[in-house]
């Protein structure tokens, strides 16, 4: 007689199942859109649309807040600036040209500088010996004259040094703040100010690469905010925006070292924890549960409370040999049996499959 799965084993297949169904979903309305706006069928335009359907937040934002037409050109704008490296190369390429030009436009002015200092080394050498050999005040006269000349000359060359190479230090230092604003662009998310979708997809394969490399320990949390659609529904996307804000301030404050924080999708967040035991994924899960549940929140315009909110979280550690689509699917299948479950609630994914057994 076969053995029936025990409850979350088969609580992990109904989850890949919906989340293969979802998957399905998704790659529909994504191919329906692209038809319907006559587009073509590029990777770009597939990638955008795809993450639009799947609740990528600010793609969604953006998209939903676009009021024109949505041809071809506008769809490769949104794709350039929230999918393609493109603009951070560009502001790379506009701060490399200017850096560039800077440290030629310096060179350019100590080569005029080591010039200016040959001769007047050159002219010390001479009126030295103009010194030696004068035979009358006004000769020693003339001397002095010449030597004051060329001081004020290397004087000036100096002077125009400094200045060139303190404008050059206040450019790069603000070619430095462009670089990390273009950065922060396109690593963070713009309305909770942690990592955004992106940053976690390419974080979540260099960890995967390490735990696997290194047989070290991988953890994933994927958290909800429960019941947000209501919430925001109810007080309006200004006061979900600061719930949004609240819940990343939070999760940052308890994540360390090389562990991610990353909005995941409209109310969802996504935290990797390399190197960290599934007791100790458990753990933070626990302690941001808490954290989350103990706040408060109050409307900043009038002050007035308008309570808690609170988080469902699943659990999973990295399986040697598993892909990234199977890890995810099973955090998420571990945080819908905390939905499930009655929210408010930590769950973890079956770490290990029991194979299929059976009894006489």
């Amino acid at each position: 007689m076969a053995i029936e799965p025990r409850p979350q084993e088969q609580a992990e297949t109904e989850s890949q199942t919906r989340n293969v169904d979802r998957s399905r979903a998704v790659t529909a309305k994504t191919l329906e859109k692209i038809d319907e706006l006559v587009l073509r069928s590029t990777p770009q335009f597939y990638e955008l649309w795809y993450r639009y359907f799947d609740g990528d937040p600010e793609i969604l934002k953006a998209i939903s807040a676009h009021q024109g037409p949505l041809d071809e050109i506008t769809c490769q704008k949104f794709y350039n600036q929230y999918l393609s490296s493109l603009a951070h190369d560009a502001a790379l390429h506009k701060a490399s040209n200017a850096v560039e030009k800077s440290i030629t436009t310096v060179g350019e002015t100590i080569e005029a500088a080591r010039v200016v200092t040959s001769e007047f080394g050159t002219a010390m050498g001479m009126a030295s010996a103009k010194a030696k050999a004068a035979k009358s005040i006004e000769e020693v006269r003339d001397t002095l004259s010449a030597i004051i000349v060329s001081t004020e000359k290397m004087a000036a060359q100096n002077q125009a040094l400094e200045s060139k190479l303190a404008a050059m230090t206040a450019q790069i230092t603000e070619i430095k703040q462009h670089l990390e604003t273009a950065r922060q662009e396109a690593t963070t998310d713009s309305v909770t100010g942690i990592a955004n979708r992106k940053t976690f997809d390419q974080r979540l394969g260099v960890d995967i690469e390490e735990a696997t490399t290194a047989h070290t320990p991988l953890v994933l949390l994927m958290l909800d905010i429960d019941h947000f659609k209501k919430f925001n529904e109810k007080l309006g996307s200004e006061t979900a925006d600061q719930v949004l804000r609240l819940v990343a301030r939070t999760l940052l404050g308890n994540v360390k070292g090389r562990d991610v924080a990353a909005r995941y999708g409209i109310d969802e967040f996504a935290i990797l924890l390399p190197g960290t035991s599934l007791k100790s994924g458990i753990q933070v899960a626990e302690i941001l549960r808490h954290a989350i549940e103990s706040k408060e929140i109050t409307d900043k315009a009038s002050n007035q409370k308008l309570g808690s909110i609170t988080l469902s979280i699943g659990v999973a550690k990295y399986r040697e040999g598993e892909d990234i689509m199977a890890f995810i699917d099973r955090a998420e299948g571990a945080l819908a049996e905390a939905k499930k479950g009655g929210r408010n609630r930590v769950r973890v994914a079956v770490e290990n499959k029991a194979s299929p057994r059976a009894t006489e």
